[in-house]
């Protein structure tokens, strides 16, 4: 096991933490929008917020395929 092999190790647990942590926010984060907003803004605020929480956690996923495979290979 190598110094680099375990710097890299590191640092993608530490992202995979990190979007995991936002995607969680994402998913329940409080809905703003909705005392300010016209009927318009709210459903283009929710269809971002819904396509973010998506890529995220499309993201999230990927990474964590990526640790358990860091893990096991």
């Amino acid at each position: 096991m190598t110094s680099a092999w375990l710097l890299s190790t590191v640092s993608l647990m530490a992202t995979t933490i990190a979007a995991l942590l936002i995607f969680l926010y994402l998913y329940r984060t409080p809905r703003l929008a909705d005392a300010w907003q016209t009927d318009e803004g709210k459903r283009a605020y929710l269809q971002h917020q819904r396509r973010l929480t998506i890529g995220v956690g499309l993201l999230a996923a990927w990474l964590v395929v990526q640790g358990v495979a860091v893990i096991l290979i």
